[in-house]
């Protein structure tokens, strides 16, 4: 089962951005945010700014950071 045909509509495209941000290739829904290597207020501030840019949608950082999973970020930016 691929997790990615199971998932909303931009969730490909918010993976791809984000695995620009995070500079991790092979980046996965379910991937738990406490095991990548960054994640600090730097990436929260540039995944604001690339919901705003490419998605237009404003969201909020402290949202972002009680994410536990790229899911959530997924989740957070699609109901938006």
């Amino acid at each position: 089962m691929n997790i990615r045909n199971d998932m909303p509509k931009n969730a490909n495209k918010i993976i791809d951005e984000l695995s620009k941000i995070l500079e991790k290739k092979n980046l996965k829904p379910s991937d738990h945010i406490v095991d990548l290597k960054q994640f600090d207020s730097i990436i929260i501030l540039q995944i604001i700014n690339m919901c705003n840019m490419v998605f237009k949608k404003k969201i909020d950082g402290l949202q972002i950071s009680k994410s536990k999973k790229i899911l959530d970020i997924i989740n957070l930016i699609e109901k938006k």
